[in-house]
């Protein structure tokens, strides 16, 4: 018998099998494809992110090299969190905020941000579970560019 022409009396499972070995080098192939992406890393493995402290204040550079300090106004816990966060002798504005858990595949809704004088305060940013988060701030510098900094928070 010769692999182009299979014979009806057959076996179901000759059959099949010689149906998947002629398939073989499709699912080597979609096999590897699905293995190197499932073992991609995010960002946050590629690049070392600066962890934000327990205590005290973070600091941090933007992509655009804008320096940003960071501050939580309690320790970081499960739940919604204050932070405080400024530019030291920079003008820039804090756009927006976003916690994202890459180990889950998800995030928390945006928090409410407001102006204090030289500060932004960031309300009801919430990590509802343990484990580490990446908080991504989106800002704008003087000079009008859009630009982001990013740092790990560890949810005990």
């Amino acid at each position: 018998m010769n692999d182009t022409c299979i014979d009806p009396n057959a076996s179901p499972v000759l059959f099949a099998s010689k149906r998947l070995s002629r398939r073989r080098p499709f699912f080597v192939a979609l096999s590897a494809a699905v293995t190197l992406l499932g073992c991609g890393s995010s960002t946050s493995d590629e690049t070392e992110i600066p962890l934000l402290a327990s205590e005290g204040t973070t600091r941090v550079r933007s992509r655009d090299d804008v320096e940003v300090e960071i501050r939580a106004e309690a320790p970081i816990h499960v739940g919604k969190n204050t932070l405080n966060v400024s530019f030291p002798g920079q003008s820039a504005h804090l756009r927006a905020a976003s916690a994202f858990m890459a180990a889950h595949g998800h995030g928390s809704p945006p928090p409410a941000i407001e102006r204090a004088g030289d500060r932004f305060v960031v309300r009801d940013l919430v990590l509802f579970m343990s484990g580490r988060w990446e908080l991504r701030l989106e800002l704008r510098a003087a000079h009008g560019e859009d630009d982001e900094a990013v740092v790990a928070i560890d949810v005990p």
